[in-house]
């Protein structure tokens, strides 16, 4: 995990998680960044830079999904 080390993870936690997700990226090594609904992440000042986006259920897939497209968003 050594070269992944640092990196910031958005967990999209929209079902409230009770099971440790955020503390489980954290033994990682890695950075969490949760968030409750999909709109907090829609200001770039005040999110970060993300490299993985982990979500907690389908429909907050399929909703980021049609944005980018929307949007013209890429991965980068």
């Amino acid at each position: 995990m050594a070269p992944f080390a640092k990196r910031t993870i958005l967990f999209v936690d929209t079902l409230r998680d009770t099971t440790g997700v955020v503390g489980r990226i954290k033994e990682l090594g890695l950075r969490p960044y949760a968030v409750h609904e999909v709109s907090e992440v829609a200001d770039k000042d005040k999110c970060p830079h993300i490299d993985t986006i982990v979500v907690d259920s389908l429909p907050v897939v399929r909703f980021i999904s049609y944005h980018c497209m929307m949007f013209g968003l890429t991965a980068d």
